[in-house]
């Protein structure tokens, strides 16, 4: 809550506006005297001003460059959006994965498709309410940080001062500015994993933004990642996650006696709850 509530302080701040909130579904706003920007997920940012707008254009484009700075914004929003599927059905995939992971020694398994947002289904014990395109862009971060030969897991779990001294004289000064700004959202996000939770949980995402980038590619081993995918029902994609290097031959042979009960189960799924008629405000007290 609290970087969301940072976030419409300097929305206020930066606009001169009157009020700022954020909102779910329903019309977008007309009144005058207010502009929006959306945020992926089916959230938008509202600005409220004392009095209507002459010339709302400059107020909108500068709202709609804030929400492309601050992406990690829609993250910490999706927990708070209405549920893709009923709990047990999703809890039945999240356990057809957990089953496929131990089997073949795999930090992790999900199951995402080629187009959609959604997680369709991990088997990580406490998910988060990280989608596909929170997952991409703190994989891509991963990926830059490995790059570089920083240990992202160890920075996440510092304090947002440390953490800039820790990254005070690395370069490219582009990714410092990016962890600086990205890693207390990704903490956030986070707040419920624990120290040996984080490896696994960056590796996934290395993964899905691999997989999301190349959907042909079926497999990658590197020193510090690696993963095994099989797709079906044309869109959707199991993805085996490891820390290194593993046995292709055994998880692949895991994977394809896994592989059709799970379609089945996610194919099964009730469809995707409508988005509400009516719009739903998030509140902040204003301090």
């Amino acid at each position: 809550m609290e970087h969301l509530q940072r976030f419409l302080d300097l929305v206020r701040h930066e606009l001169s506006c009157d009020d700022a909130r954020f909102e779910f579904g329903g019309r977008s706003p007309e009144q005058a005297d207010s502009v929006f920007a959306e945020i992926p997920g089916g959230w938008r940012v509202v600005a409220l001003f004392a009095a209507p707008l002459d010339d709302p254009a400059q107020p909108e484009a500068k709202l709609a460059a804030l929400v492309e700075s601050f992406a990690g914004v829609s993250g910490l929003l999706q927990v708070r959006s209405p549920r893709l599927a009923t709990p047990a059905a999703n809890r039945e995939i999240d356990d057809a994965l957990a089953v496929l992971a131990a089997k073949a020694d795999a930090l992790r398994a999900v199951v995402i498709d080629e187009d959609s947002p959604v997680l369709w289904g991990t088997s990580e014990d406490t998910p988060g309410p990280e989608d596909v395109e929170i997952a991409m862009w703190i994989g891509e971060l991963a990926d830059s940080a490995a790059a570089a030969g920083v240990d992202i897991v160890e920075l996440v779990g510092l304090d947002e001062p440390t953490l800039a001294k820790r990254l005070a004289k690395l370069t490219p000064r582009k990714l410092r500015e990016r962890l600086q700004r990205k890693l207390p959202v990704i903490r956030e996000l986070g707040s419920h994993r624990g120290p040996d939770d984080w490896p696994a949980h960056f590796a996934t995402c290395r993964a899905i933004a691999a997989v999301r980038r190349a959907p042909e590619n079926h497999e990658a081993i590197e020193d510090d990642l690696g993963w095994l995918a099989r797709d079906f029902a044309g869109i959707y994609h199991v993805i085996l996650v490891y820390g290194g290097p593993f046995s292709e031959i055994g998880a692949a042979g895991v994977m394809l006696r896994a592989v059709p009960a799970i379609e089945k189960l996610v194919l099964s799924l009730p469809p995707i709850d409508p988005a509400p008629k009516g719009a739903r405000v998030l509140p902040f007290k204003r301090v």
